[in-house]
Parts: C-alpha cells; structure tokens; sequence
C-alpha cells in the first residue's frame, strides 16, 4: 500500500494501470450489537459478547468473497469499510483475516481506506491499537450525543464521558483517521446544544464529523412509537435551525461542509461513501449486506439472506449467486435509467452537485427529457438548485429542502 516513486519506471507502468481499473469499494456487514438502538433500521442482532462466532464468521465471510471475487476482474480496491451492527465487537485478529484476503484478491490503491464503525461501549486504546495493527487506518466512532438524558432516549449503552473518551483513545491510539458520528434534533435540544456538542467532539481532534438530524424509520421502535403518537419530537423548525448551528460551528473551526451531513478537515472526506454517493460499485459481503457491481456488463443490485445460520452453513462451492434463494435474499439487475436516477438522489448530497452530463453519457442515457428540464428551471428560479452547463448542485441554504429538489428531478 505504499507509495511508489513516480519518477521511476515501474512506478509510471503502475499508476497507468490502477488507471485503466475500475475503483471498488467493499462492505463487510457485521451484524451482532449489545442491544438495539430504537432508531436504528439497519440490520442488526443484539447478542451478548461471549455469544459471538468470531473465527466462524470470519470463514464463512472469505468463503464468500472467493465466489463473488472472481466476476470482479479488472477492479482496483478503494475503500473497505467493517459496518453494522458493532463491528468493534469482533475479534480484531478475525476481522484482520478478513482484511488480509479482500486484500489478496484486487489490486488496491495507495490511498486505499479502511474503515472500522465502533461503538464506545466496546471501543478503547487497546482495541485502537489492535485494529491498526491489522491494516485499520480509520475508525467511524458512534458518540450520537454528550447528554445523559438524550443518550437514553437513544437507547445508548454509553455515558457522555464515554463517547469523549472513546474519540480520544482513538486518536491516542494512532489511528490515522477517526471519524465522530452525532445525532441532532432530538426532543429537548435546542440549536445552542447542538452546536455545543459538535464543538465539544471536534476539540478532540477527529478529521472527519457526522452529524445526522434524527429521523424516524418504519420499521423502527421509534417508528411503532410514533405511529402510537407516544414519541416525543423535535419541532421541525427547531432542527432546521440546530442544522445551520452545527454548520456556523464545524465550518468556523476548520471543517469542510462536503456533504449535506458530513464535514471533514481538508483531505478528511470519507471515500467509501464518497463512492456511493458518486455511484461506484461496491461488493457486500456478509449477512444482510447489500452490494452493487457489473457482472457480465449487467448493473446488479444484490442483498445477502437475514439468517445468520444459513450464512454461516451454506456450501459456498455450489451456491448459486445468481438468483433469490439461498443465501441470496434478493438481486435485480439495475437499468441505465434507473442507475442515472440513484446518481442523482446521492450525488445531489454532495457540496459540488452532480455532472449530469458526465454521468448519463457513461450510463448511455438521456440526460435531459422535458420533464427533468422543466423540473430544473423551477427549482433554479426557486432558488432551490444551481445549474452551471450539466452540473447541478443544490446551494447550501437550500439543503435542508433537498429530499423535495431531488424527488422533482426523479
């Protein structure tokens, strides 16, 4: 993973190379956790610590990356990213040897990024240590609040001084990159206390900050809560007011805005969900996990089975990938139209927008029917959206209104 000289010869033959290979992510889904978030829609299994199939996991983890590896030829590894769950619950020694193989199969870029999400509750300068010494070089730490009172709203199995010290162990530990995740909005914050928790984390010294307004998922408790209309909420405008707070105050102390919930120190972007947002090809591996690639020059979308036993029984000799059933809990191959659509729900996040044009002469596609045109030249005279050539962004004092641009650009 090192650099190469570029003034030598083979360094040059190299370079061109990794340049004629198509860049991919990986996302390894570890689905265990201590006890489930109540706004968490992501696929998880509270599980106590002694319960954990570490070393069998790990297995069946390679098992599968041998299958699906092979159809990934010509690939250029960019990012790796361990999500969840609570993957700071694994054995670093295991999750190292899951590493060492996604590793072996593709060549990777010198700037190639390896992200590990940990909770505080099973994070401290030891675990940092041990992760770095298996190739980790950054770590994505779920602090979500500094205030008794809303971390158990959140259902957090941490305290305040619990998140600060896990963000400082990290950084104590070497890990070249730490990352600090927050939560705002939250019944009985007010914009002055949002603003005081960033500040407060990003005196610590992290590279990068994610702070998300708080919603509601459907198939949450906080979603059977809420349709119950026994969950206590943040007035709307309440959390657009704590969004422009948390905005002043990272921007203030050095921090890019690069994404509509992502600030990061000058060279912190996050590159695995750059990736998504720019529409890049990403395998999942792991139960749960979704992955979209090109296999046999067709966009497929795929998602791994929910059960923990099938995955780690199946006879990955024989399994069959390319179909629902199995350890396969769906696939669907994705059209050009649709691609062009998902480039524009994501790439619309970022602060620099989107080349429409770019990307729909890759995808094959029309860039502009009527519709998108005349849809564009509302939200441009709406103030909602900005258009220079194909490019489209969204102003920053427009992002709070962005799901609704994006949906009339649909």
């Amino acid at each position: 993973m090192s650099v190469a000289n570029p003034g030598a010869g083979p360094a040059r033959g190299r370079a061109s190379t990794e340049e004629r290979l198509t860049p991919l992510g990986v996302y390894v889904h570890f689905p265990w956790c201590l006890k489930k978030c109540p706004y968490c829609d992501f696929w998880s299994i509270p599980s106590d610590r002694q319960g954990l199939p570490h070393d069998a996991y790990a297995a069946a983890l390679i098992a599968e990356l041998e299958r699906r590896a092979g159809q990934l030829e010509g690939r250029r590894l960019a990012s790796v990213f361990f999500g969840g769950g609570t993957p700071s619950l694994w054995q670093p020694e295991a999750l190292g040897r899951v590493l060492s193989h996604i590793m072996k199969h593709f060549a990777t870029e010198a700037a190639l990024e390896v992200t590990v999400e940990c909770n505080p509750s099973s994070f401290d300068r030891d675990r940092g240590r041990a992760l770095v010494d298996v190739g980790v070089d950054r770590v994505s730490i779920g602090v979500q609040s500094l205030d008794a009172e809303r971390l158990a709203f959140l259902g957090r199995l941490h305290d305040a001084d619990g998140g600060l010290c896990a963000v400082s162990d990290a950084i104590a530990a070497g890990v070249p990159r730490v990352s600090a995740d927050l939560i705002f909005g939250v019944h009985g914050q007010s914009p002055s206390d949002a603003a005081a928790e960033v500040r407060r984390i990003a005196e610590l010294g992290p590279e990068h900050v994610s702070a998300y307004a708080l919603t509601v998922e459907p198939g949450t408790e906080f979603g059977r809560r809420a349709r119950q209309r026994s969950l206590p909420l943040c007035p709307d405008d309440a959390v657009a007011e704590s969004f422009i707070a948390v905005d002043e105050t990272l921007v203030a102390l050095g921090y890019e805005h690069y994404e509509i919930s992502n600030f990061a120190r000058p060279g912190g972007r996050s590159r695995h969900n750059v990736g998504y947002w720019l529409g890049r090809e990403y395998l999942g591996l792991g139960v749960a996990a979704w992955g979209t690639v090109r296999v046999d020059d067709e966009r497929v979308r795929y998602r791994n089975t929910l059960s923990v036993e099938r995955y780690l029984g199946a006879d990955w000799q024989s399994v069959d990938l390319t179909r629902p059933g199995g350890v396969v809990l769906e696939r669907e191959p994705i059209d050009a139209e649709t691609a062009l659509r998902e480039r524009l729900l994501l790439g619309l996040r970022l602060a620099e927008g989107l080349d429409l044009g770019a990307a729909a002469q890759e995808l094959g596609v029309e860039p502009w029917p009527d519709e998108r045109r005349r849809a564009t030249a509302r939200l441009v005279a709406r103030g909602r959206l900005e258009q220079v050539g194909n490019v489209l962004r969204i102003p920053k004092n427009a992002w709070l209104f962005a799901d609704g641009t994006i949906s009339e650009l649909m």
